[in-house]
């Protein structure tokens, strides 16, 4: 039962991992040394083609990248981009309701990153900055692009890296393509809501065309999902003593509450992509790129949860001492009041990009290029809550006899009401847990905009450096976040309510966690009938923000290509002046009392990069040595530069205190090295060792600081001492370093032999650590987002039409920002994860079906749990669980047609 913590200990190559890696470069300059000469007539498509071209990529590049292709038109490696991102060396995906939704780069969280598509910054639904990447069609994507060294003439980039979502350029394609795509959907989990099935299924359409002599390209793509969710989950909600035991088991700690739910969505998500490509002669180029998508989630969840902290007593308690601390894990609770729970949620997103780039070339080796764009995004939500049970808090109407067994090792709890849960005879609507209203509705609006212009002028140089090339961009960012809070009462003066009979739906079971049942019901329904609503929740008013962000932006950057004795160098030294001006908006909340706040600052940054490639191949066949040296910088979450604040006047101290957020936020400013030797074996194979370091000089997070509330209102009858007061706020203060190691290998086995032609193998594991501590000097918890090891591995089959891919992607335990208690921010310690993904498929390649390909394909095949612990240990050292979630196997079957 309990989680044994590990202790830290710093990062080395161990003789292991050492000798691994001398393994795989030994044997990688052995294939090479023995290449068969019949490797050059191997026609490659597919999973191969896939792979070399992303190859390809990171070897052409002055940066280092990592990158994802797509095996053709609308094929990209895994079902969402989300996964194919995740097996990147380095790159980490944190699930969200069963999805591969935020990524974190080299450690860090993933405000440290920036995403773009086809070059341009995007903005996001989250709270934050942080693209959730469920919202962008895998099917419509032509490959990704991983910078994780900068480059000056990239305007938009991150601390910690940048992601760079690609379409296809239709002038860049041979002929006309026309691919449809069409895949059904289960989940292992079953339909564990009435109403709500398992099944969904996904369908996607990519037409690429050339026109006026191939002057004139155009692509358009559309995407269709509706994917099903079904996820069972146990939640534990905090452990404690004074348990009112038999003497002599003061000392025994017991779970003071807890919940078991299953929740049932619908996820339908609808994407359109069109680029319009204009190429009139070889000097002009014109491209523009469209991307809209509707992205709409429904969900109902239904369980039972309780409070069990100091009304109740027990019964045959049974005692276990783990770690050294002493547990109740089994018994009866009496006088335990659960409650019941009815909730439906709703969300819709909307997300519009448009990009229009255009380059002419010049005379004298000159030519520039100009770029527009607007990005934008919206969320509306709609979260709610019901509440049912045994009668109202303290009334006495309780289960006396509620047994519970607590495993002391893996597996789930088991909890046995003594009462029906499920009889709506004796389960009625009320305030069971005393919490001052019947049911409640939440609904945060984010709206988030974004425009940018830029310009670039290049000259072509002889000598030492090959190019120079020098710009301008501007860019403004407003992005704004409001949520309503609206409680409801039972009328007839909160009366104890019977739910009727004509919204009654089939029982919800829960036995799975020992509970036969709960009643289940229409929530929305039940809101409509049953409540009135109660004045506004003024509290919430503290999250109405709103920023407005203006970036100019100055860049001059120098390639490189010459030669260091017998060793060619190319690359690239530059360097950014970026001036930022932000001003937010938000609310002083007191008493009910709620008034405007505004706020702002300013700061300039000079950011120099250099990135050079050493060809190492005169020594060592087709070797490379990267270097990579830049000061880089992270702009603050949004929501942090918030100027709301809620504060008061203490009544004890006259002094006023409060907390909210600091529109005078500065960002995340890092010094960056990095080292990579990368060894190829010809188009489809290389095998590469890493080293980073990230020097982050200063890290945001909540102080205790003085504050000045002179004109913050004060509807109480306490007069402050004086209007300087405390407040607890984000603000710049101590770094630290991140540093880790990459290892990875991309092998194809036919190198080694003809008879293992069409096997192969990607691997890479990735071993990170901090001395940053994100709360703060003093305080243990763990930089958020970051896994000590990562790792990957995917084996494939290709060959003669069939193919097939096995890949597991494992992360070691970490803390992970979550959403909490009404869509607010919150973290969870998340223990390690390793799921399996499994796909098999069969393209016909001649006769009248040449291009027709099946699939099967099968995400989270070993229905791998997501679990959590609590955050702070017992004595011992060891930890109590906190969340166990299964999601399901998402079984897809589907099929591929190419004109």
């Amino acid at each position: 039962m309990a989680y044994q913590g590990n202790k830290r200990h710093p990062l080395s190559v161990t003789p292991i991992a050492a000798a691994c890696a001398m393994l795989l470069w030994s044997t990688a300059a052995l294939a090479q040394e023995d290449t068969p000469d019949t490797a050059s007539k191997v026609v490659v498509t597919g999973i191969r083609g896939s792979i070399e071209s992303s190859i390809a990529i990171k070897k052409d590049s002055d940066s280092i990248v990592e990158a994802i292709t797509a095996e053709d038109i609308g094929k990209l490696p895994d079902s969402s981009i989300a996964e194919s991102i995740a097996r990147l060396p380095g790159l980490t995906a944190q699930r969200v309701a069963g999805r591969a939704q935020v990524i974190s780069l080299r450690g860090l969280a993933p405000d440290f990153g920036v995403t773009l598509l086809n070059g341009r910054e995007q903005t996001s639904t989250s709270n934050d900055r942080s693209a959730e990447f469920d919202q962008y069609p895998s099917e419509l994507l032509g490959g990704v692009t991983v910078y994780k060294t900068p480059d000056a003439a990239m305007t938009a980039a991150g601390l910690s890296g940048t992601i760079d979502l690609r379409a296809v350029r239709p002038l860049d394609r041979r002929e006309r393509t026309i691919a449809f795509n069409v895949r059904g959907e289960h989940n292992g989990n079953g339909s564990i809501n009435s109403g709500w099935s398992a099944n969904g299924g996904r369908a996607s359409i990519s037409y690429i065309d050339q026109f006026m002599n191939r002057t004139l390209g155009l692509a358009i793509g559309y995407a269709h999902l509706d994917s099903p969710g079904q996820q069972k989950e146990y939640k534990s909600w905090w452990w404690g003593q004074n348990n009112k035991l038999p003497p002599g088991n003061e000392d025994v700690t017991a779970l003071k509450g807890a919940e078991v739910t299953a929740t049932s969505r619908k996820q339908v998500r609808d994407g359109l992509m069109a680029v319009i490509d204009y190429k009139p002669n070889r000097d002009l180029r014109s491209v523009l790129d469209l991307y809209y998508s509707q992205f709409d989630q429904k969900e109902i969840m239904r369980g039972m949860m309780w409070n069990s902290a100091d009304t109740v007593t027990y019964t045959n308690p049974q005692i276990s001492t783990i770690g050294g601390t002493r547990l109740l894990t089994g018994g009866n609770i009496v006088n335990l009041e659960p409650i019941v729970r009815n909730d439906y949620n709703a969300r819709k997103d909307k997300l519009f990009a448009a990009g229009w780039n255009t380059s002419l070339r010049l005379a004298n080796k000159w030519s520039a290029d100009g770029d527009l764009s607007y990005s934008s995004a919206k969320r509306r939500e709609t979260t709610s809550e019901t509440y049912a049970g045994l009668g109202k808090s303290g009334s006495g109407a309780a289960d006396n006899n509620f047994g519970f067994q607590i495993p002391t090792g893996a597996g789930l709890p088991t909890f046995t009401p003594s009462r029906d849960f499920t009889d709506p005879g004796i389960i009625k609507l009320a305030d069971v847990g005393g919490w001052g209203h019947d049911a409640t509705m939440h609904h945060p609006i984010v709206e988030d905009k974004l425009s940018a212009a830029k310009v670039n002028v290049k000259r072509e140089l002889d000598g030492f450096f090959r190019d120079f090339q020098g710009g301008l961009s501007y860019s403004r960012r407003e992005k704004s976040h409001e949520d309503v809070s609206q409680r409801y009462a039972l009328k007839n003066n909160r009366a104890l309510t019977t739910v009727d009979g004509d919204i009654i739906q089939p029982t919800t079971s829960l036995a799975w966690a020992g509970i036969p049942g709960v009643l289940s019901f229409d929530p929305r329904a039940a809101l409509d009938r049953y409540y009135d609503k109660m004045p506004v929740d003024t509290d919430v008013a503290q999250q109405d923000w709103g920023v407005i962000e203006k970036q100019t932006l100055g860049y001059a950057r120098l390639g490189i290509d010459t030669q260091l004795g017998r060793v060619p160098v190319r690359g690239n030294a530059g360097v950014q002046y970026v001036h930022v001006d932000q001003q937010a908006r938000g609310k002083a909340v007191n008493g009910g009392v709620i008034t405007d706040l505004t706020g702002g600052t300013s700061y300039n940054d000079v950011l120099p990069s250099l990135n050079l490639n050493f060809d190492l191949g005169e020594y060592v066949g087709d070797t490379y040595l990267r270097f990579g040296a830049a000061k880089t910088v992270a702009r603050p979450r949004m929501s942090d530069m918030r100027a709301g604040i809620g504060a008061g006047v203490d009544a004890t101290t006259r002094m006023w205190n409060g907390g909210g957020g600091n529109p005078n936020l500065e960002p995340w400013r890092a010094n960056s090295y990095d080292l990579s030797l990368e060894h190829y074996l010809g188009k489809g194979s290389y095998v590469s060792a890493a080293y980073f370091f990230k020097d982050l000089k200063s890290y945001i997070y909540n102080q205790q600081r003085e504050f000045d509330y002179t004109g913050f209102p004060n509807p109480s009858t306490v007069v402050p001492i004086q209007n300087i007061g405390t407040i607890n706020q984000p603000a710049n203060g101590q770094g630290g370093f991140v540093r880790g190691i990459e290892l990875t290998a991309s092998l194809q086995f036919g190198m080694f032999t003809q008879r293992l032609d069409g096997f192969g193998v990607q691997a890479s594991a990735s071993g990170t650590e901090s001395s940053i501590h994100p709360n703060g000097p003093g305080t243990s918890e763990k930089l958020p987002g970051l896994s000590g090891v990562v790792a990957n591995l995917t084996a494939f089959y290709e060959k003669n039409g069939f193919s097939a891919r096995v890949s597991e992607r494992y992360r070691s335990k970490y803390r992970g920002e979550v959403t909490g208690l009404f869509a607010q921010r919150a973290f969870s310690e998340i223990l390690a994860e390793k799921q399996i993904d499994l796909q098999i498929g069969y393209e016909f390649q001649e006769g009248p079906y040449k291009n027709l390909s099946f699939m099967v394909q099968a995400n989270n095949l070993n229905n791998a749990p997501y679990q959590t612990i609590q955050g702070s240990p017992f004595s011992s050292g060891a930890y109590a669980p906190e969340r166990y979630t299964t999601y399901g196997r998402q079984v897809l079957v589907g099929l591929n047609y190419k004109l």
